[in-house]
C-alpha cells in the first residue's frame, strides 16, 4: 500500500507539480513550503497580547479597544508569509489558503480550544460583491473552510455580508479607517448566529477595525460573542511597507 500510494504521489507531481504557497517554486510531494521560505518564515513567538494576538513588543491595544474577545495569529506579516498573503490575494493563488489555514486552526486549538473556548460556527470576512466576481473567490472565506474543517465546527458562509464598498482600508489613517467600515457590513438570517459564539477569520490583521466592525455587526444581530483568528498580523516595523504596498498595488 505504501508503495502504489509513492507510486500515486509521484505520478500527481509529474501531472501537477506541486509549488510553494508562498512564493510558488516548485516543491516534492513531502513538502509543505520551499527551503528558502522556510528559513524566513516567522511564527508569532510568546509572550503575546492576549487581546490583539500582537508579539508584546508591537502590541498598540488597549482593553477596550475592540469588540472582539480576543484575535490569534501563528505567523508575523513580514518575509515569506507577507509573500505568500500578496500570492493568495493577487496572484491567483487560493491554493494557498489550505496552507494559511491550517497553521490557523492550530494556533485556534492551542490558543482557544485548549483553554475551554468552544465555537459554535466560523465565518469569513465578506467581500463586496464585485470584487469578489474581479478576483473569482474570497480568501478569507477558504480560510475560514479550512479552519472549520480543522475544528470540526460548521462554517456559515453568506450570513455576514459586505453590501457596500469602502475604500482600501491599508491607504486610509486610523480614524479615517474605522469610518470608512461604518455601516458596510450587516448579518442575514440572524437567527443563525443569535446566542452563539463566532469564531471570525480572515488573512491580515492589520489596524483589527475590520475584525471590530464585523464583530459589532454580529454582536448586534444577536451573536453572543465573537473571537478571531487571521493567519498574520503585522508588527510596528511592517506598518510603513504596509501603506507604501498599498498605493503601488491600489488596495
Amino acid at each position: 500500500m505504501d508503495m502504489f500510494k509513492r507510486i500515486k504521489e509521484s505520478v500527481m507531481d509529474l501531472v501537477y507539480p506541486r509549488r510553494c504557497p508562498l512564493c510558488g517554486a516548485l516543491i516534492n510531494s513531502n513538502e509543505r513550503i520551499c527551503n528558502r521560505c522556510s528559513k524566513d518564515v516567522e511564527f508569532i513567538r510568546r509572550p503575546i497580547c492576549r487581546i490583539c494576538g500582537r508579539p508584546l513588543y508591537s502590541c498598540q491595544c488597549r482593553k477596550g479597544d475592540f469588540a472582539f474577545v480576543r484575535n490569534v495569529s501563528p505567523l508575523v506579516y513580514t518575509k515569506s508569509a507577507k509573500k505568500g498573503i500578496h500570492r493568495m490575494k493577487f496572484h491567483n493563488s487560493p491554493y494557498s489558503c489550505t496552507y494559511f489555514g491550517k497553521l490557523m486552526a492550530n494556533a485556534v486549538r492551542t490558543e482557544y480550544l485548549d483553554c475551554g473556548v468552544r465555537f459554535d460556527c466560523v465565518i469569513g470576512v465578506p467581500m463586496f460583491k464585485d470584487d469578489f466576481l474581479t478576483r473569482g473567490y474570497n480568501q478569507a472565506v477558504l480560510l475560514a473552510r479550512t479552519v472549520a474543517e480543522g475544528i470540526e465546527v460548521p462554517l456559515l458562509n453568506k450570513v455576514l455580508i459586505k453590501h457596500k464598498r469602502s475604500r482600501p482600508q491599508h491607504t486610509l489613517s486610523n480614524m479615517e479607517r474605522r469610518k470608512n467600515l461604518e455601516g458596510v457590513f450587516r448579518v442575514d438570517r440572524p437567527e443563525l448566529i443569535r446566542g452563539k459564539i463566532v469564531l471570525l477569520c480572515d488573512d491580515v490583521t492589520t489596524s483589527g477595525n475590520t475584525l471590530n466592525e464585523c464583530t459589532l455587526t454580529l454582536l448586534e444581530a444577536g451573536a453572543r460573542a465573537v473571537y478571531c483568528v487571521t493567519a498574520t498580523v503585522a508588527v510596528v516595523s511592517e506598518m510603513p511597507a504596509i501603506k507604501a504596498a498599498a498605493f503601488g498595488m491600489g488596495w
